[in-house]
């Protein structure tokens, strides 16, 4: 797995991946209330931010359903508003203004606001790696990152996205989804292999997730690292809906650890105390649907 340009994320080792589809066809609301060619721009910036290496004219026109006059203009337009940047080789990618943009984001989440100071205090209680993320689409977006201990060869920062199915931040945001819009999401995941350990059948991960649900939380062992055992839990709003996860990462030998115990209680108290910060004051670990 290797990491790219903006937290880009590739997850085979030395293969270039084609541009992702990165919304299934959409359609065009035609309201008096919507603006189509907005729209329409803004689902062209997505393609190129979701794509894993600098796409082309061809591509766009091609994903997008355009021509290559139409998509010409809306990247002539993206690239003079400083979203997008043409290299030399006529091809795209995204600008420094995107990222100013999803920084700014970041920043001043309250969500991040809210859970930064119990995961600060708990990675220091614990001596471990912790973070905070969100869902997007079949990722899990990382918000926030306190790191004692890095697993990955590339560097995890927020912004950065991780596959969904690997990680225990992931299987506690897919926990959290309705039955239906999980069946949509898992529909769009390619298992792609990490590690020999990572989850590669569907029928796997939907009993893993039910297993989440179950024991209320996740546990990923060494599907996204073999150096890395990782524990979630679900952060509630007042409507007890998942709407973030945070986890522990852990040294494998953590695994069979006297402490683990002790760890994973500490883990589940912190996610409790945040999830009523954010107005949750239910039964916990919950998932609601």
């Amino acid at each position: 797995m290797t990491c790219g340009r903006g937290g880009e994320q590739r997850y085979v080792h030395g293969e270039e991946r084609p541009m992702e589809n990165v919304s299934e066809k959409r359609s065009m609301s035609r309201s008096r209330n919507s603006i189509q060619s907005l729209a329409r721009g803004l689902d062209i910036l997505e393609r190129v931010a979701g794509a894993s290496r600098p796409v082309t004219l061809t591509d766009v026109a091609h994903q997008a359903g355009l021509t290559k006059t139409t998509s010409q203009r809306f990247l002539n337009t993206l690239c003079s508003l400083g979203y997008l940047r043409r290299r030399e080789n006529k091809s795209y990618v995204l600008s420094a203004r995107v990222l100013s943009l999803a920084y700014s984001f970041l920043n001043t989440s309250s969500l991040v606001t809210i859970a930064k100071p119990y995961l600060d205090e708990l990675s220091s209680e614990i001596g471990k790696t912790v973070n905070l993320a969100v869902l997007e689409d079949v990722h899990t977006l990382i918000l926030y990152r306190r790191e004692v201990r890095r697993f990955m060869k590339y560097d995890l920062k927020p912004g950065s996205k991780l596959p969904c199915y690997a990680g225990a931040l992931g299987k506690v945001l897919l926990a959290g989804l309705s039955q239906q819009e999980f069946n949509k999401r898992i529909d769009r995941i390619d298992l792609t292999p990490i590690t020999p350990k990572t989850i590669s059948s569907k029928k796997r991960l939907r009993e893993e997730i039910l297993e989440t649900k179950k024991r209320g939380y996740s546990i990923s062992d060494q599907e996204l690292s073999l150096d890395m055992y990782s524990i979630g839990v679900p952060l509630l709003d007042k409507e007890g809906g998942v709407v973030a996860a945070m986890n522990v990462s852990m040294e494998i030998f953590s695994k069979g650890s006297p402490k683990l115990e002790s760890i994973i209680e500490k883990l589940i108290e912190n996610g409790r105390t945040i999830s009523k910060g954010l107005g949750y004051d239910g039964r916990y670990p919950s998932y609601s649907h």
